[in-house]
Formats: structure tokens, C-alpha cells, sequence
């Protein structure tokens, strides 16, 4: 019989899919209502250089600013109100900065897995910057790493090998998980709809030593289809219907 290992729940942004995401609110909810294992967070780079949580390079969707993340001071992101989009209800959430992230998930024991949004807009020195705050806090085992920049992946590993970093892809790669092996990484992180198209991944990366964490499973048909597939952790709005779901797996 084969014992299969219950997969991590991770909150996508938080408890996005209820409150507004990349807020405090949002982490700590995914905490107290989802049961979260823990987060999945996304940092840029201020225009003075401080790693802050948010999605998108442009201010415009989740803020009330307008422009680039990076083309502001820290001090300007952090006046700005990223709740009120989601409902009125939430008005006054906060850009964080990635200190503030690190302090909840230590604080909860939990673990961040830290996507650096560096291919839209390419920060100089941003792995430089995420590593250091990461060792500053004494946080290296709670956080895996993870980027659509796979050079950047492969830089992080040059600063500090023993930092986890993972693929992120959205399409089906051949040999993913010999890839990323090449490459020294720990993990791929491929979108849901890949492992439909490629049922013997999750396998295929274990026989090599890749952990496979998948991005982001919504509905129960795709929350069912990571676990049958066994990957180690599971990306979702949801964590509260994906943790009643692992839980009635036993």
C-alpha cells in the first residue's frame, strides 16, 4: 500500500477569494478561518528599495494609487488604501512590507511560499534584497521561493543554496521536473490545468527529489485532482473548502 502524504493547504494571497488579497487581514483570515498551512505572497521592489507584498507592478487594481509599485516610495504604498477595492468594508487595509509577512508567519508557524514578481518589471538587486530580509528574521526554513524567472530562481541559489526555489510555469514543459533538477531547484510550480494534461508529473518530479506545488486549485474537481495526483502543496483562494476537503480524505 502506498501511504500518501497530506498536502500542504496554502492560501493564495491569503483568504483571497473572500477578503482583499495581500492584506493583513486576508493572512490572518486564512489563518483563523481557513486553517491554512500557510501563504502563498507575491513582493516587488519600492522605488527606495523595501520589498512590499502586492500582486500586480501597476497600483491601479487593488489600490486607490495609480502607477508602478516600483516607481513609488515605500513611505507613498504605504498611504495607500488596497481594501476598498474588495468592499467597502475593508477600506484601510495596508500595503505590507515583506518584514511584516515574515513576522506573521513565524509568529504562526507557518510557511510562505514567496513568488518574486520580477519578469514584468526586472528589479535590480531584488533576490539580493528577499534573501537578506528572509536571513535578517531567521525565517530560511519557513520560506520556499518561486518565480516565472527562472534565471532569477537559478540567482537566488547563487546567493544561497540552502534557499528552497521552485518553477513556476503556467503551460506543460517537457521533462519539468529533470529541468528544474538540472538547475539545482527544489520544486516546480506548475498551474492546475497541467497536471490534467500530464497525469505522471507528480511522480516523475518525486523519483527525482522535486517537490511539486500547484497553482491554483478553486474548485473541488481541481482541489481532488492535485491530491489524487499527490502533489506537496495546493495553491487556493479557498483554503477553508480545500481543508474540509483534505480532511474528509483522512
Amino acid at each position: 500500500m502506498i501511504t500518501m502524504v497530506k498536502p500542504l493547504n496554502i492560501a493564495h494571497r491569503g483568504f483571497s477569494g473572500k477578503y482583499p488579497e495581500n492584506t493583513r487581514r486576508a493572512f490572518l483570515a486564512a489563518i483563523d478561518e481557513g486553517g491554512c498551512d500557510g501563504f502563498e505572497s507575491d513582493v516587488h521592489l519600492s522605488a527606495d528599495g523595501e520589498p512590499v507584498i502586492i500582486h500586480d507592478a501597476a497600483l491601479e487594481r487593488t489600490s486607490n494609487g495609480a502607477g508602478m509599485v516600483g516607481g513609488c516610495p515605500f513611505s507613498t504604498l504605504r498611504e495607500l488604501d488596497i481594501g476598498s477595492w474588495k468592499g467597502p468594508e475593508f477600506a484601510g487595509e495596508r500595503i505590507l512590507h515583506l518584514e511584516e509577512l515574515l513576522e506573521i508567519v513565524l509568529d504562526h508557524h507557518i510557511v510562505l511560499n514567496l513568488e518574486i514578481k520580477n519578469y514584468e518589471v526586472f528589479y535590480r538587486g531584488i533576490e539580493e534584497k528577499v534573501i537578506g530580509c528572509i536571513k535578517a528574521l531567521g525565517a530560511e526554513k519557513a520560506v520556499f521561493l518561486s518565480s516565472f524567472n527562472h534565471i532569477s530562481m537559478k540567482k537566488c541559489k547563487e546567493i544561497d543554496r540552502t534557499i528552497r526555489t521552485g518553477l513556476l510555469y503556467e503551460y506543460p514543459l517537457l521533462d519539468a521536473a529533470a529541468y528544474a533538477r538540472r538547475h539545482g531547484m527544489d520544486a516546480i510550480h506548475p498551474q492546475v490545468s497541467c497536471l490534467a494534461y500530464s497525469p505522471k508529473l507528480t511522480g516523475a518530479a518525486h523519483k527525482q527529489g522535486i517537490a511539486v506545488n500547484v497553482w491554483t486549485a478553486n474548485t473541488e474537481e481541481e482541489m481532488r485532482l492535485c491530491i489524487e495526483q499527490g502533489v506537496d502543496s495546493i495553491i487556493s483562494n479557498y483554503p477553508d473548502k480545500l481543508g474540509e476537503l483534505l480532511a474528509s480524505q483522512g
